[in-house]
């Protein structure tokens, strides 16, 4: 079988004497870097970074929506999302407003820059998902799928008892 290890990991990964569950944790940790890099470096041609475009994505599904609603969405702190929101002002792909019930409330609107601009980036990630995935059956996916909820719950919970 292929390695999938990393260098860096395969360092680790002498230590631990090839532990079987290291080396399953390692192996998606360089292929989730590597497809992390991949889907960034598509990104980086138009300018945007993960994040700029899922607040894009975020802000297109919600117009109107807050900049406190939309760091709870994102999953992020409500200054990652102003350095976010700079930027894409910036660019003009999105626009502030004011709550119409509360003036004290800001909103943001995605402009038709920024619409063009999903409507360009979302077919080329598209491709570019089906390449990654491309020889790798529905049942070998879904087996993953499978796997990789185990491992997140035990990110989140700590391992099955």
């Amino acid at each position: 079988m292929e390695t999938v290890i990393g260098t860096q990991q395969g360092l680790l990964l002498q230590r631990l004497d090839d532990e079987p569950e290291a080396t399953f944790i390692l192996g998606l940790l360089a292929t989730g870097r590597r497809i992390d890099r991949a889907y960034n470096a598509l990104l980086a041609e138009h300018e945007l970074s993960g994040g700029r475009f899922a607040t894009l994505l975020a802000v297109n599904e919600t117009p109107g929506i807050t900049p406190a609603r939309l760091a709870e969405q994102l999953d992020v702190t409500r200054a990652t999302v102003t350095g976010l929101v700079e930027r894409l002002v910036a660019r003009d792909l999105l626009v502030r407003g004011t709550d119409p019930t509360d003036r004290r409330l800001q909103t943001l609107t995605v402009t038709e820059a920024g619409a063009q601009l999903i409507e360009e980036v979302v077919p080329l990630l598209s491709r570019q998902l089906s390449r990654l995935a491309a020889g790798v059956p529905q049942d070998g996916r879904d087996a993953t799928l499978h796997l990789l909820a185990l491992v997140r719950r035990n990110l989140d919970d700590g391992p099955a008892a």
